[in-house]
C-alpha cells in the first residue's frame, strides 16, 4: 500500500468542515411566491435523488457506499448544471432484526453474565437458542452486511454468539450489554453511519434524516396515513392466503426477515391422493405393526405442477433410500404417506388435525413401499398402478412421492423404460410394469401426442442417468406442452393446456382426489434460525398483481428512465409474477396498523413512498427521532390524516384548520421537490422494494408525481471476490476512508463499474488513486508557480520544474489548437457519460484520458513551452470534470492552489462549454500521433534489421543507431487512383437520409473495377465508412482539412527531442521529385495525403 506523508482522511477534513459550516448541501425550495408551486420547476430547475435507507443493525460497508455513490456522483453533476440538488438520507429500523438481536443479547447475558464468560462445556449455543421461542429470544443475529444471498456465516464469520459479533466490531462488554434494549441500537448505529457518509464527502442534506417506526412519531403518522389510504382504496386486503411462515416466530417471514432465501415465494402444487389398494409384502408387514392405521384409508400423496397430465399416469415413484411417515390428515379417516418436510408444511395449511401440529402415526421406508398398488385418479389405468423405485426422488422437494406420466415427462419416460429393461436389477416384478404403456394426453404440432418419447429420442437419451440431457428435455417438453399443447383426453378434450390446467386441478379437488399444497420454492431460514414453511393463514396483504393496479404500475414503469434495458426487463419479469404480499407482523419494531393495532407494518411495506417524506422532514423535526420539533413548530398530533391528505395529495383543508399557513409551506415544498428524479439501488431490490415503490406511487399519486427514473447496479465485489467477514474479505466505508481518504475511495467506487452485472472495488485502484491525486496536485502546484512567474515576465518563456510556458499572447500553433479541441471533445464525452450515469466512463474520459492528453501536450511542446491560457483552461476543466467524483481534491486545487474565490461547491458549468466537436482538429491530432508512432516504429524496425548481418536490406547494414540520425518526411498532395475509385463507389451507394450503405452493391461495384485485388481496398473502405458514421457525407471529401506540411513541421522539435534526430526534413513530394536520391524517391512513393513516407539514415 502507498505510504503517504499525511493521513488522506485528515487532509479531507478541512474541506468537509468548511462545507458543513456553510451548509452547502442544505437545499430548500425557492423563496419565490411570484409563481405557483407547479411552475417553480421551470424557473428554478431541481434534481432529487434517493438511495434505499440502510438498516441500522450494523455499520455501512463498501456495498452500501457503491449504491450511494451513484446518487452522490449524480448530485455533484446536477449541481454543476445549475440545478437545486437534493440528496436526502434516512435510516430504516423497522422489522425483526434489531429486536431479535437485542433479545439474543439479553439471553446471552442471562446465560453467561454481563462479562460474557462462556463455560468450556458449552460447545454450541446454536443448539440451545434454536429451542427458544420468539416470546423468549429468537436466535437472529444482527445483519451487519446485507445482500441478496446473505448467509449467517458470511455476516458473522465463525462467531457463534451475538456478543462475539459485536466484540469483533471493537465493542467492550460493558457497551454490548446496553444492546439488550432495542432502542439503544437506534441510538448507536445511525450516528456512525452519518459520520462515515460525511467522511466520504456525500452531499447529503442531513436536516431531512429520520428513523422509521413509532420511535419517530412524525414518520409514524406518515406510515400509518399511507396504510390507511391504501386500505381505503382496496389495495390492502384481508384473507386466507399462502405465505412464507416461521413456526418459531409465529408470523410471516418476509424478505427482510430472512437469513437465507430472500426473494423465495410459495410454490403451489396440486396434491394428488393415491389411495392404497394393495400393499406390497414388506409394506403390509409395516402397516400391520402400526395399530393407529387400522380402519383408515391410506393415501400416497404426490405433488404435481402438471395436474392436466394425470390422465396418463402409469405408476408412481418413491425413493428407495428415503424415509416416509404415516401422517394423520385433517380427515380422521385418512392418513397421508409423505416426507417429513411435506408433513410439516401441510400442518400449517389446514391439512392436519391441528393447525401447526404434525401427527405422525408411524414410519415406512421407500423400499418397503415399492410394489404397492394404488389408485391413480383420472388415469387411463383404472384398476390401479404400482409404486416403483426412482433414483432421483428428493425428500426436500414436493412430498417425496412422484406420480409418473411418461407420455409428457422425459424423466418419467426414461425411468420407466429403464425399469422395463432391467426388472431384476431394480428388484421389481414384471407385472408391475408390463402392460403399462404411455398414454396420449397432450398433442402438439411439433411433437405429436407423445411429447416425452419424441424429445428423448431427439436428445438421444438412453437412460435416466443422462441427467444433463434430461434437464434440457424437461424444459422443452414442459414449455411445448403448456404453450402449444391441446388436451387429447378427458373432460376438457380439445381445450388448450393453458385453459385446462386449473380446471383439471379443480376437478381433482372437487372429487376428493386432491387438494392444494404449498411449500417454499427453495429453503428459507429466518433470522431466528428457523426452517420456514408455507402457511395458509388469515392476514393483511397488499393485492399486488391485481389487474387494474398492475396496469398502472406497468404504465409507471414505461414512463421511467431505467438506464438500461436489462433493468426494465427485470422489472417486467417481477411485475408478471408478483402477487399478494403479507404486509403486517406481530413481532419486531414498526408502526402499528391503524385499523388493527395488534399488528405492525412490516419492513418492506412502510418504505414504499418515504421519498416524499424527505420533502418535508426538515420542516417537521430537527432530530432523527422527532423529539425536537422543526422550524414550523408542528407537533406529531398536527400531522394527522387530514394534514397528510393536503400536503401529499392536495385534498383541501377544513376551513377552520388552525395550521393552514404551516401546511401550505409543507405542500409547497412537496410540490417543488417531487417527483423523485432518480432512485438508485442494488439490483436485488427489484424483486421487492423497487417494484413496491412503483406500485404504491402509481396508486397514491397522480402521474405527474410518479418517479422519473430508477438506476440499479450489481453487487460489489472486493478485489474480485464476494465480500465476507468469514474470509476476511471485507472493508467498511469508514475503514476505506481512513485507509485511502475520501477521494481515492470515491474514485475506486466509480471505477468499479456501472452496469447490471456485479462490480469490483479494487484496493489497488484506490491505492493508485492516492498516488495519482498527489502527483497531479504537485503538477498543478508547479503549474501555478509557473503562471505566477509568467505574470512577472509575460514576454518571456518561463520554467518551473518540468513545466515550460511560452510567453503570454503567443499565437496558437496547430498543436495548441489540437490540444484545445481534444480538451473540448473530452469535456463533451464526460458530460455525456455523467448524463447517462456511466461514472466509470466519466472517470476515464474526465480524469485518466484528460491527464493523458495533458501529458501528450507537455511532451509535444517541450521545445517551445505550453500556451499559458490553455494550461489555465486545462486546470479549470480538470477541476470541473473530476469534482463530482473527487470533490476534496478539486476544492484544494480550485481554492487553495489556484486562488479562486468561493468553493468548488459553488462552481457551475461555464458559459463557454463546447457545444460540438471540431473533427478537423481531431483528425489533425490523429495525424500527429500517427506520424510520431510511424517514425518510432520505423526506427525500431530499422535497428532490428540492422542486427541481422548479411540481410537483404543494404542501407540497414550500414546504418549506425549510435551515430547522429537524419529523418526525411515526404508529404504527398495527391491520392492514389484506386482510393479515389473506392471513394466514388462508397459515395454512390450511401443513403444520407438513413445514414446507411448498400454493402452488397458496394462489393459488386468494387469487383467490377478490379480494385478488390488490392489487399488495402477493404480496410480503406471500412475506414472511410467509419468516418462517414462520425461526421457524415463530409468524410467523402478527401482533401485534408489541415495543412499537412505545416503540421509535420510543427512536429519536428518533438521528433528531434524525443527520438534523438539531429536533423528532420519535411519534403513536399511534388516539388522535389527531380532532386531526390534513389532511396528518397523510393520512400516518397509510399506517401499519400495524410500518410507521409519516411526515410531514416545517418547524417
Amino acid at each position: 500500500m502507498t505510504q503517504t506523508t499525511s493521513d488522506p482522511s485528515a487532509a479531507d477534513s478541512a474541506k468537509k468542515k468548511e462545507w458543513e459550516g456553510r451548509n452547502v448541501f442544505e437545499t430548500d425550495m425557492p423563496d419565490d411566491t411570484s409563481v405557483s408551486a407547479e411552475e417553480l420547476h421551470k424557473k428554478y430547475p431541481k434534481w432529487m435523488g434517493t438511495f434505499p435507507f440502510p438498516y441500522m443493525n450494523g455499520t455501512l460497508h463498501l456495498g452500501h457506499a457503491f449504491s450511494v455513490s451513484k446518487v452522490e456522483f449524480a448530485a455533484g453533476w446536477e449541481r454543476l448544471k445549475g440545478k437545486r440538488t437534493l440528496f436526502p438520507f434516512g435510516f430504516h429500523v423497522t422489522g425483526m432484526p434489531i429486536k431479535a438481536a437485542a433479545d439474543k443479547i439479553a439471553r446471552e447475558v442471562e446465560m453467561f453474565g454481563p462479562d460474557f464468560s462462556v463455560p468450556e462445556e458449552v460447545d454450541d449455543l446454536n443448539d440451545k437458542v434454536a429451542e427458544l421461542s420468539v416470546a423468549d429470544t429468537p436466535d437472529a443475529a444482527a445483519q451487519n452486511f446485507r445482500g441478496k444471498k446473505s448467509k449467517a456465516a458470511a455476516k458473522f464469520g465463525k462467531h457463534k454468539y451475538q456478543f462475539q459479533v459485536m466484540q469483533a466490531q471493537g465493542m467492550a462488554n460493558a457497551d454490548i450489554v446496553k444492546f439488550v434494549d432495542a432502542k439503544h441500537w437506534l441510538e448507536y448505529y445511525p450516528p456512525i453511519a452519518i459520520a462515515d457518509l460525511k467522511a466520504l464527502g456525500c452531499k447529503i442534506d442531513w436536516r431531512r434524516a429520520f428513523l422509521t417506526t413509532d420511535y419517530n412519531p412524525y414518520y409514524d403518522s406518515f406510515a400509518r396515513w399511507q396504510f390507511e389510504r391504501l386500505h381505503e382504496m382496496g389495495k390492502i386486503k384481508f384473507g386466507n392466503r399462502y405465505t412464507i411462515w416461521s413456526p418459531k416466530d409465529g408470523q410471516p417471514c418476509m424478505d427482510h426477515d430472512r437469513q437465507t432465501g430472500e426473494g423465495v415465494n410459495p410454490q403451489v402444487y396440486t396434491g394428488v391422493k393415491m389411495e392404497v389398494l394393495e400393499w406390497s409384502e414388506q409394506g403390509s408387514q409395516v402397516v400391520s405393526s402400526v395399530p393407529e392405521l387400522a380402519g383408515k384409508k391410506v393415501f400416497l400423496v404426490a405433488a404435481t405442477l402438471r395436474p392436466e397430465t394425470m390422465y396418463g399416469q402409469t405408476n408412481c415413484f418413491v425413493g428407495t433410500k428415503l424415509e416416509y411417515g404415516f401422517y394423520q390428515s385433517a380427515d380422521p379417516n385418512e392418513v397421508y404417506v409423505v416426507s417429513d418436510r411435506a408433513a410439516r408444511n401441510m400442518a400449517f395449511q389446514a391439512l392436519s388435525p391441528a393447525d401447526g401440529r404434525v401427527v405422525a402415526l408411524g414410519r415406512i421406508s421407500g423400499q418397503d413401499i415399492v410394489g404397492t398398488k394404488v389408485n391413480a385418479p383420472l388415469s387411463f389405468y383404472t384398476e390401479g398402478v404400482y409404486v416403483l423405485p426412482m433414483e432421483n426422488v428428493l425428500s426436500t422437494k414436493g412430498t417425496g412421492v412422484v406420480t409418473s406420466v411418461p407420455s409428457d415427462s422425459p424423466d418419467d419416460y426414461a425411468a420407466l423404460r429403464d425399469l422395463k429393461k432391467k426388472t431384476d436389477y431394480y428388484g421389481i416384478k414384471h407385472e408391475w410394469v408390463d402392460g403399462f404403456e404411455p398414454v396420449p394426453v397432450i398433442s402438439t404440432a411439433t411433437y405429436g401426442s407423445m411429447i416425452a418419447p419424441a424429445v428423448c429420442d431427439q436428445k438421444k437419451i438412453t437412460s435416466q442417468k443422462d441427467r444433463v440431457q434430461l434437464v434440457e428435455a424437461k424444459d422443452i417438453a414442459y414449455k411445448e406442452g403448456f404453450y402449444n399443447g391441446t388436451m387429447s383426453v378427458g373432460e376438457f378434450k380439445g381445450e388448450s393446456v393453458q385453459l385446462a390446467k386449473n380446471k383439471v386441478s379443480q376437478l381433482l379437488i372437487a372429487n376428493g382426489n386432491g387438494f392444494e399444497f404449498a411449500e417454499p420454492e427453495k429453503p428459507v431460514t429466518s433470522r431466528s434460525a428457523d426452517d420456514c414453511v408455507v402457511a395458509l393463514c388469515d392476514q393483511w396483504y397488499f393485492d399486488y398483481g391485481e389487474s387494474v393496479w398492475k396496469e398502472a404500475a406497468e404504465k409507471c414503469l414505461a414512463s421511467m428512465e431505467t438506464y438500461g434495458e436489462e433493468t426494465r426487463h427485470q422489472f417486467k419479469i417481477v411485475l408478471n409474477w408478483l402477487k399478494q404480499w403479507a404486509c403486517v407482523r406481530t413481532y419486531g419494531l414498526g408502526s402499528k396498523v391503524p385499523w388493527d393495532p395488534n399488528y405492525l407494518i412490516e419492513s418492506l411495506s412502510d418504505s414504499t413512498i418515504y421519498m416524499s417524506y424527505y420533502t418535508v422532514a426538515h420542516l417537521l423535526h430537527e432530530s432523527l427521532d422527532g423529539s425536537k420539533p422543526g422550524p414550523l413548530g408542528l407537533t406529531p398530533a398536527d400531522m394527522d390524516n387530514t394534514a397528510w391528505d393536503y400536503v401529499l395529495l392536495g385534498k383541501p383543508l377544513p376551513a377552520d384548520h388552525n395550521k393552514t399557513k404551516e401546511m401550505e409551506m409543507l405542500r409547497r415544498s412537496f410540490l417543488y421537490w417531487y417527483p423523485v428524479d432518480v432512485r438508485s439501488s442494488g439490483k436485488d431490490l427489484i424483486q421487492n422494494h423497487l417494484t413496491f415503490f412503483i406500485y404504491v406511487h402509481s396508486a397514491l399519486f397522480p402521474e405527474s408525481k410518479w418517479p422519473r427514473a430508477v438506476r440499479v447496479n450489481g453487487h460489489l465485489l472486493l478485489n474480485g471476490e464476494k465480500m465476507s467477514k468469514s474470509t476476511g474479505n471485507m472493508l467498511t466505508l469508514g475503514d476505506s476512508c481512513k485507509l485511502y481518504g475520501a477521494d481515492a475511495t470515491r474514485i475506486a467506487l466509480a471505477d468499479a463499474g456501472d452496469g447490471f452485472d456485479d462490480a469490483n472495488f479494487e484496493m489497488q485502484t484506490a491505492d493508485a488513486a492516492v498516488r495519482n491525486l498527489y502527483t497531479l496536485m504537485d503538477w498543478v502546484v508547479s503549474a501555478k508557480q509557473a503562471l505566477i512567474k509568467l505574470e512577472q515576465n509575460p514576454s518571456e518563456t518561463v520554467q518551473v520544474d518540468d513545466i515550460i510556458l511560452c510567453a503570454e499572447n503567443t499565437l496558437l500553433t496547430m498543436i495548441d489548437k489540437i490540444f484545445d479541441a481534444e480538451m473540448n471533445d473530452l469535456v463533451l464525452k464526460t458530460a455525456e457519460d455523467y448524463d447517462k450515469t456511466m461514472y466509470r466512463n466519466a472517470l476515464k474520459s474526465g480524469f485518466y484520458d484528460f491527464v493523458n492528453l495533458r501529458n501528450w501536450y507537455v511532451e509535444f511542446t517541450s521545445a517551445r513551452g505550453m500556451n499559458p491560457a490553455l494550461v489555465r483552461k486545462w486546470i479549470d476543466r480538470q477541476v470541473l470534470l473530476i469534482s463530482p467524483i473527487a470533490p476534496h481534491w478539486a476544492e484544494q486545487v480550485w481554492k487553495t492552489v489556484m486562488g479562486n474565490n468561493g468553493s468548488i461547491m459553488d462552481l457551475r458549468l461555464p458559459a463557454d462549454m463546447p457545444s460540438s466537436t471540431d473533427h478537423t482538429l481531431l483528425m489533425a491530432g490523429d495525424y500527429v500521433r500517427k506520424l510520431a508512432k510511424s517514425v518510432r516504429d520505423a526506427d525500431i524496425a530499422l535497428q532490428k534489421r540492422n542486427k541481422k548481418k548479411g540481410g537483404k536490406n543494404a542501407p540497414a547494414a550500414v546504418f549506425d543507431p549510435n551515430a547522429s540520425k537524419l529523418l526525411d518526411i515526404f508529404v504527398a498532395s495527391e491520392f492514389p487512383s484506386w482510393q479515389e475509385t473506392v471513394i466514388s463507389v462508397l459515395k454512390e451507394n450511401y443513403d444520407a437520409s438513413s445514414s446507411s450503405f448498400d454493402d452488397k452493391a458496394i462489393l459488386g461495384a468494387l469487383g467490377k473495377t478490379g480494385v478488390l485485388k488490392n489487399k488495402k481496398t477493404m480496410p480503406f473502405a471500412n475506414e472511410i465508412k467509419k468516418r462517414v458514421e462520425l461526421i457524415g457525407s463530409a468524410a467523402f471529401v478527401r482533401a485534408l482539412q489541415f495543412n499537412e506540411t505545416d503540421l509535420a513541421n510543427e512536429a519536428v522539435p518533438y521528433l528531434k527531442n524525443s527520438l534523438g534526430y539531429t536533423q528532420v526534413n519535411v519534403i513536399v513530394q511534388a516539388g522535389a521529385a527531380d532532386t531526390l536520391t534513389d532511396a528518397q524517391a523510393k520512400a516518397a512513393e509510399s506517401a499519400v495525403p495524410g500518410e507521409p513516407g519516411l526515410l531514416i539514415a545517418n547524417n
